[in-house]
């Protein structure tokens, strides 16, 4: 009698589990997950961190980097760039604990064109990005809030100017910032 018990009980928790996570919000999830408010000193959103972290992914991509996308996480940073051996492809590099992860090809979907959504990586102050983190986490004025991520890429399809979209979010709301490409607030 006593093993249906604990087995009962068991079974139950698992399926509270499953039943949870299947109804929640996955942004609420990965917010709650990372409870980093990014003043750590190993977040990327700091700037001796940030400065380290692009310098060696600049070390791994081919010169000049012709992005598809930069991701900045408090922990990691995702870049997708054109491959020179294979213009027509994009592949992925990840910094993560001051190491960059060999390129992995990335499949692109969608029925757009490859150059239509590129831009040199250049052409963006990217070292704002610590900056915006900052004032991106007073703006949205949450004060239990945390920046999730910031993501570098065209506004497309709405315009083709490239954006950053700065993500606060914590357990009650979410907001996002965008700044133009040379770091300042777009209203």
């Amino acid at each position: 009698m006593r093993t249906r018990a604990p087995l009962r009980s068991r079974r139950a928790v698992l399926l509270c589990l499953a039943l949870c996570t299947v109804g929640c919000n996955q942004r609420a999830i990965e917010s709650w997950l990372t409870q980093s408010d990014g003043s750590e000193a190993g977040s990327l959103y700091t700037d001796a961190a940030f400065s380290r972290a692009m310098a060696e992914l600049k070390k791994h991509a081919p010169s000049p980097v012709e992005a598809l996308s930069l991701l900045v996480y408090p922990d990691h940073a995702v870049l997708q760039a054109r491959d020179p051996a294979a213009p027509k492809t994009v592949v992925q590099y990840v910094y993560r604990s001051g190491t960059v992860s060999p390129p992995v090809p990335v499949k692109l979907l969608g029925t757009g064109k490859l150059d239509d959504n590129l831009f040199p990586l250049d052409s963006v102050k990217i070292a704002t990005i610590p900056k915006l983190a900052r004032d991106a986490k007073v703006k949205a004025n949450i004060p239990e809030g945390v920046v999730s991520r910031v993501l570098l890429k065209r506004n497309l399809p709405d315009t083709t100017d490239v954006q950053f979209r700065i993500f606060v979010t914590s357990q009650r709301r979410d907001a996002t910032l965008l700044a133009d490409p040379s770091g300042h607030p777009i209203e």
